[in-house]
């Protein structure tokens, strides 16, 4: 499953986030799945909340926009 949402950091550029639903290869309880995050380049992201992405590489914020 992937969806594409869309950010906007601090400077107005818009960014398009990829989410999509993964086996949890670490987690103790096989077969279950959790959220991966990234840029469109493949860049990885964290979900801080539900407005809120966190650039991992730059530690940057940007925010959640309507298309």
């Amino acid at each position: 499953m992937t969806q594409t949402l869309y950010a906007q950091d601090e400077a107005g550029n818009r960014h398009r986030v990829i989410q999509r639903l993964e086996a949890d290869k670490d987690g103790e309880d096989h077969g279950a799945s959790r959220f991966v995050y990234t840029l469109s380049d493949g860049t990885p992201v964290r979900r801080v909340d539900n407005d809120t992405f966190q650039v991992i590489s730059t530690g940057a914020y940007i925010t959640a926009v309507q298309d």
